[in-house]
Formats: C-alpha cells, structure tokens, sequence
C-alpha cells in the first residue's frame, strides 16, 4: 500500500510538473521542449499529456504538434480568482489607469516568495505590448510589485522572502545584496510607491504599488510598465501620482 501510495504521489507530482510547463508556454510547446523543462523522460511526458488531452485539460495542434493548456485549465483556477475581492473592484480602475497612463498595467498577488499575475490590461496603440500573462508566475525580490508588497511587512518576512529566493541578477541592475534590498524597501515607504529600473527585465521600467489590507500590511500591488526610454523620471512621478489615485480608489471601493 505505501508503494501504491508513493506512485500516486509521483504521479500527480509529474502531472502538475506538466501543467506548470505548459502554463509557461500559452501559445504552446513541443513534447522535446515539455520533456526537457519538466526533466521526465519523453515517452512519460508524452503518456501525461495525453491523459491530459484525453480530459480536456490540453490539446494538441493539429499542425504543430505543439500543446498547450485548454480554457477548462482556466475555468478551474477562474473560480477561486473570481472569488478575490480585489480583482472585482480593481479591474475597472485598473483599466482606466492603463488606458491613462497608455502603458500596460498589471495586477498581482503574493504566494510564498513569489507573485502571480492574476490580472493584465494591455497598453493602447502609443504603449507596448508585454509577453506577461495571467498566472505568470516571477519572484519578489526583483520586481516592483514585490517590493512594494514587502515595503508593507516586516523586516522578518522581507529576510524569508529573501532566504527562499534564487538569488542571481537577472539584469546588470538586479539587487542581489540583502542589505541593498532592504534599504530599497525603506524608499519605498517613504516614496509610497516601488519602482523597478530594469531589475526583472532590460529595457522594462515599471512603477508598482501595493494595495494594503485593513491592517496596512499587503499581499497584492498592482504595477505600470512601459520601455525605459519612454519612462523617464519624470514621467515615473507622474505615472505615480496616477497610480497613488488609482489605489485611493480601490481602496474606497472595497471599503478599506
């Protein structure tokens, strides 16, 4: 029975490994490149994802060969996001800061040390497009959004998030020293808004700020985004001014 037991764990633990792979891949991935990511031998990851398939949680292109996760994965996921309080009030003001601010704007929130997109609204025809997606999933440590949430909790979870992370520069200007990155957090508080120069991405400037729960302390932020060049600092302030509105806003709508 333990055996049986430790098989089915397995085997769940390789379904998810899949389905975390694919999520990665919303315009689709080969089974090599499935194989490859998810470290489980072709022919295991090619039985999975025909299960997969076989319940509609996947598909297959008829053409590529390519699969990719199904609206059914999304529906599944859609009900306990639609249940989040934020995202129903946010989504409105967030679309209106975007269409402000002409820049892409996204919606997060934390799981352990890292966020998740749980909401995008795309720039118009002056900003540009981004390849984020809901349910992308980046750490802490090197976004804006993540500072933002941390600048709202304590000096102990900041050192958590930190400890669990993978530390490494994603970019030249990514911190990478606990020291600096707690100094961070304190312009943070006293700006009222993070900003990430080109942590995450190169040539991606962003201006993020958390939305605090009833007791200050926040698990979700929301960010604009837009091409370094085009944010320059002062348009950084300005773009923070609509975004410290923009949360006023929110936060009178969920009766905060």
């Amino acid at each position: 029975m333990e055996h049986d037991k430790g098989s089915g764990v397995q085997s769940v633990a390789r379904i998810f490994s899949l389905i975390e792979v694919l999520s990665a891949h919303p315009k689709g991935a080969s089974l090599q490149a499935v194989s490859a990511e998810s470290g489980l031998p072709k022919s295991t990851a090619h039985r999975l994802l025909a299960s997969l398939v076989s319940l509609g949680y996947a598909v297959q292109d008829s053409v590529t060969t390519h699969y990719r996760l199904t609206l059914k994965m999304f529906e599944l996921s859609s009900g306990v996001v639609n249940d989040m309080d934020i995202l129903s009030v946010a989504r409105y003001h967030l679309d209106r800061l975007s269409r402000d601010a002409d820049e892409a704007v996204h919606l997060v929130v934390q799981d352990g040390a890292d966020i998740v997109y749980v909401y995008k609204a795309d720039a118009g025809t002056g900003g540009m497009r981004m390849s984020s997606h809901v349910g992308l999933r980046i750490p802490m440590y090197c976004t804006g959004v993540g500072k933002a949430i941390l600048a709202t909790q304590s000096y102990t979870d900041a050192e958590r998030v930190w400890k669990k992370s993978s530390i490494r520069a994603l970019t030249p200007h990514t911190i990478t020293g606990f020291d600096a990155f707690v100094e961070s957090l304190r312009r943070v508080r006293a700006d009222g808004y993070a900003v990430d120069n080109e942590e995450n991405e190169l040539g991606i400037r962003c201006v993020a700020l958390a939305v605090p729960g009833m007791r200050g302390r926040a698990e979700a932020a929301f960010s604009i985004s837009g091409l370094a060049a085009r944010m320059t600092d002062a348009r950084i302030a300005e773009l923070a001014r609509l975004g410290i509105r923009t949360r006023q806003d929110i936060l009178r709508d969920l009766g905060w």
